[in-house]
C-alpha cells in the first residue's frame, strides 16, 4: 500500500477530498481510520455515499489501519484520513509514520470557547495542539492545507506563533 496523502479532517470525506485531493494524489482508495466510524453502520453508509465512484473505501479503526498499512505489500495508492490529531497521534504511536500529515479541517464546533482560530479551517484546542506537537516530536511533519492549490503551512510554527505550544 502506498500512502499518497495522510490527512486530518473532522469531516472525513467531503467535497474537497472528493474533487481535489483524490485527483491530486491519484489515490485509488480512501482508508478512513476512525474508531467511531468503524463501529457505526450509519456513518459507514454516509461515507460510502460521499466516496467518489471508482474509489475503494475502507473504514476501519486506527489500530487495524496502522496494521493493514504496515503489512500490505501492494502498490495500491491510498489516501488515509483520520478525524482529528488524537487519532493521527494514535496512528503515529502504532508505527504509521507518513512523510507528513496534512490538516485539512479541524474546527469541531466553532462556538467552543476552548478553540483558538489559527486559520479559517484550523481551530484547535490545547489538546489538539499537544497531539500535533507529539506527532512532530515523533519525526513526522504536520502541515495545514485546505486544498492543493492553497498555501501549505507548517502547523507547529502556526501553533507556536498562536501561543499554543
Amino acid at each position: 500500500m502506498i500512502v499518497k496523502e495522510a490527512r486530518m479532517d473532522d469531516r472525513l470525506i467531503h467535497g474537497q477530498v472528493v474533487t481535489t485531493w483524490v485527483q491530486q494524489t491519484q489515490a485509488k482508495a480512501i482508508l478512513v481510520a476512525d474508531d467511531a466510524a468503524a463501529e457505526d453502520e450509519f456513518q459507514k453508509d454516509m461515507l460510502k455515499l460521499a466516496c467518489p465512484a471508482g474509489i475503494q473505501l475502507i473504514v476501519i479503526g486506527c489500530e487495524k489501519a496502522a496494521s493493514v498499512i504496515a503489512k500490505d505489500p501492494t502498490e495500491h495508492a491510498v489516501m488515509v484520513i483520520v478525524r482529528n490529531p488524537e487519532s493521527a497521534k494514535k496512528m503515529t504511536e502504532l508505527g504509521f509514520k507518513p512523510d507528513h500529515w496534512t490538516i485539512g479541517n479541524i474546527t469541531g464546533r466553532k462556538t467552543d470557547l476552548e478553540r483558538k482560530k489559527i486559520l479559517k479551517y484550523l481551530l484547535p484546542t490545547q489538546k489538539d495542539a499537544d497531539n500535533i506537537k507529539a506527532i512532530a516530536d515523533a519525526g513526522v511533519r504536520v502541515t495545514a492545507q485546505s486544498v492543493p492549490s492553497e498555501k501549505q503551512y507548517d502547523c507547529v510554527a502556526l501553533l507556536e506563533k498562536a501561543g499554543l505550544l
